[in-house]
């Protein structure tokens, strides 16, 4: 039995309706998240448990979050200890996980290690030291035993550990002897892929250039590896030959899906927005492409900005104030320019068109953007950045693209026009971003959610204005409302596949309380009666 059109319109317009279908999805995708959750085994481990329970990823440009060392458990750090130590991992793998641990226990709670099956007498005593040094009750006791370890003949992955240690007290160079020491006594690959890390936190990019000729050491010279040399020479093709290859090289297949979930849900909704799909449907994959490269060519007027001319966020409020206001400007800039070549091909499109296809480049750099604060907080930023900056994106690009269009086909006051509007789009954007990045504008932050909110009404009023009726047989609002539920769905899968369901459950009821105020807007702006 198929449900008619009529009765498509009613229901998709009924709260009631709404609230028990939304209800449904959203236990399914709860269901199906908790299920698949527990296939990762390796989250089960104590390790991972204590990595993982004490953080909070959330959206960089909404907040700051990170370790909070109180909130761990010493016996359960020293029970994660031990388990680690007790895996078939490669030994060098163990001691950094153990140094990783070790580093949130407070002094004076180290304790002596009992024998360990799989670990012989030197790798016994090496992890004892390792123990000693970061949690020892006799100042630098086991230091001096490590060091005693990684002199003259020394066994296997003494001088590493030795150099995670020194490298933790920030006695860099004597860490890289340390990991040189190992290389010359036991060839280690390990320790090759160590120093180039080390030499890259030193800044030391003559040393990195030269290794970057040995055979030992190439394959350790990934996309990022090679683009931080560059920028440090700003050897621009170099930059240009690494700019996608590094943008992802760590990125995961699942925060890739949600990124792109996560734009095609807002493509959805845009072309909902313009009424028909018929006059808008050839532009789509182009302007979301666009958008995309915008995002590319933006991070190179960063580099250019932030190495080349050495402007960066600085110290004092006006500095500060400057640099957010830049990057409104840079972005705004150049989302335009992409936006550019699209222009001939709607000359003879209407304004609502027109407003479409420049939000369309918006999204493009949204989505493009998404990947590196999905991956960043494990996925979580994908409810917050739904409501946020996708929309943000989306919002200023679509007016600023649609006065832009405007002013190149009529000329006259439409260039007044579009200036005014570019103006009003960059000053957004940097406020936007000063209430979140300036310190000293911290106790103003709410004032984040005025500034977007107050852009929000605006592009409502100008998608109102341009479009006469609102009567689509599967209502907008619903294709939101599904929209929101099957991101949030799929972020709660990918971080409870990180920390289990019950944290993953309070962390998205939390995302979802941040931006609350902002979803509001959203139900109350989309021009649709729901009863």
């Amino acid at each position: 039995m198929t449900m008619d059109k009529r009765t498509l319109f009613r229901l998709t317009r009924e709260s009631g309706f709404l609230w028990k279908s939304s209800g449904v999805l959203a236990a399914l995708l709860l269901a199906a998240g908790t299920a698949v959750s527990f296939l990762n085994t390796q989250r089960l481990n104590l390790f991972h448990e204590v990595m993982a329970a004490p953080q909070s990823p959330v959206d960089p440009e909404i907040q700051v979050g990170g370790l909070q060392p109180e909130a761990l458990e010493p016996e359960l750090i020293l029970d994660a200890v031990l388990q680690s130590l007790e895996t078939d991992t490669p030994f060098y793998a163990r001691l950094m996980d153990v140094s990783y641990m070790l580093f949130f226990l407070k002094p004076e709670t180290a304790p002596e290690l009992p024998a360990i099956g799989n670990l012989n007498a030197d790798q016994q005593a090496i992890a004892q030291g390792l123990v000693d040094c970061y949690a020892g009750a006799e100042g630098d006791t086991g230091a001096e035993a490590l060091k005693k370890l990684a002199e003259g003949d020394a066994p296997p992955d003494a001088n590493f550990a030795l150099a995670i240690v020194l490298m933790d007290r920030r006695d860099a160079d004597a860490a890289v002897e340390a990991l040189h020491r190992e290389i010359d006594l036991h060839d280690s690959h390990h320790a090759r892929e160590q120093i180039v890390e080390t030499y890259l936190q030193l800044e030391k990019y003559d040393i990195l250039k030269a290794l970057a000729r040995d055979r030992k050491y190439r394959e350790f010279f990934t996309p990022s590896v090679l683009q931080d040399l560059a920028l440090a020479r700003m050897d621009w093709p170099m930059i240009l030959k690494t700019l996608l290859p590094a943008a992802y090289e760590h990125t995961a297949a699942g925060i890739l899906v949600l990124a792109i979930l996560s734009g095609l849900v807002w493509a959805l909704i845009l072309i909902r927005f313009n009424g028909s799909f018929s006059n808008v449907w050839k532009l789509v994959l182009p302007a979301l492409v666009l958008g995309a490269f915008s995002a590319h060519a933006t991070l190179l007027a960063v580099f250019w900005q932030d190495y080349q001319i050495g402007f960066r966020f600085g110290q004092t409020l006006y500095q500060q104030l400057l640099y957010c206001f830049s990057i409104g400007l840079r972005e705004e800039t150049i989302k335009l320019l992409f936006f550019v070549p699209l222009i001939p091909f709607l000359r003879r499109k209407d304004d609502l068109v027109l407003l479409t296809v420049a939000g369309l480049v918006g999204l493009g750099f949204a989505l493009e953007e998404n990947v590196n604060y999905f991956d960043a907080s494990a996925g979580l930023s994908a409810v917050t950045r739904f409501a946020t900056a996708n929309f943000l994106h989306i919002a200023l690009t679509a007016m600023c693209g649609l006065t832009l269009a405007r002013a190149v086909y009529h000329r006259g006051e439409e260039i007044q026009h579009a200036a005014t509007t570019f103006v009003m789009a960059v000053a957004i954007h940097g406020l936007y971003d000063a209430f979140l990045m300036v310190g000293d504008l911290v106790n103003f932050s709410w004032l984040t959610y005025t500034v977007f909110v107050l852009m929000g009404y605006q592009y409502f009023s100008w998608l109102k204005h341009l479009r006469d009726t609102w009567m689509d047989t599967f209502s907008i609002t619903a294709t939101f409302t599904y929209g929101i539920i099957l991101v949030a769905g799929l972020t709660f899968a990918l971080y409870a596949w990180e920390v289990g369901p019950y944290l993953a459950v309070q962390a998205i009821i939390g995302e979802a309380i941040g931006t609350a105020i902002i979803l509001v807007m959203f139900y109350r702006e989309i021009p649709e009666t729901v009863v």
